[in-house]
């Protein structure tokens, strides 16, 4: 469905819809070990399910989102899934994920009552950050030998980090 609003409406200080009435599923990384998802299901879509599977199967049928870790050395090589049963009402998740530094994906759907995972759609792929400082060391961007020293010397002295430096040089 495309929408044509004039730079008038849209600088005019409208509000954004609720609902595109699109069918979408993105995720976010957050952090080392948190990503974030947002999704919205078409009302057609939900009736497309209803009818194929009946009412009684639609309702009892659980919403899940299936966490999918790819291995650390390929992309696209499942290594683990998880499932993670959501409310229909959802829209949106923050998702505590197992390893940093990995890749991970979802899939969104439902458990149907024998138990299979019925995949509606995918997200993108994203990867996770690394938890500790990279080892990579960028000569463009080492201080010289003399500030090092002279960093060094304050932080020695005053037994402060780098904030209180701060603080201490704006008073005096």
């Amino acid at each position: 469905m495309e929408i044509k609003i004039d730079r008038g409406t849209l600088n005019g200080g409208g509000e954004l819809p609720d609902f595109y009435e699109e069918d979408t599923l993105v995720l976010l990384p957050r952090d080392p070990r948190w990503v974030f998802a947002y999704w919205e299901i078409s009302p057609d879509t939900l009736n497309r399910l209803k009818y194929q599977w009946g009412n009684e199967t639609f309702n009892h049928a659980k919403p899940t989102l299936m966490v999918r870790r790819h291995r650390w050395d390929q992309e696209g090589e499942i290594a683990e899934s998880t499932p993670l049963a959501i409310t229909s009402e959802a829209r949106n998740w923050y998702l505590e994920v197992s390893h940093p530094d990995h890749y991970y994906h979802l899939e969104l759907g439902w458990v149907l009552g024998h138990g299979e995972f019925y995949t509606l759609m995918k997200s993108n792929t994203v990867r996770t950050p690394r938890e500790q400082v990279s080892s990579l060391v960028d000569e463009n961007w080492t201080l010289p030998e003399w500030k090092f020293r002279k960093l060094f010397r304050r932080i020695s002295l005053f037994q402060v980090s780098s904030p209180e430096l701060v603080r201490r040089r704006n008073f005096r």
